[in-house]
């Protein structure tokens, strides 16, 4: 997954922020 998002966010610089904070917000949850 962590590859995906990576790969996702290179491919669309101007969304990495958004990405990032999905990501961590997942991670905060627990992925619930």
């Amino acid at each position: 997954m962590a590859k995906l998002y990576f790969y996702y966010s290179a491919m669309n610089a101007g969304k990495t922020t958004t990405l990032l904070q999905s990501s961590h917000n997942y991670a905060e949850r627990g992925m619930s």
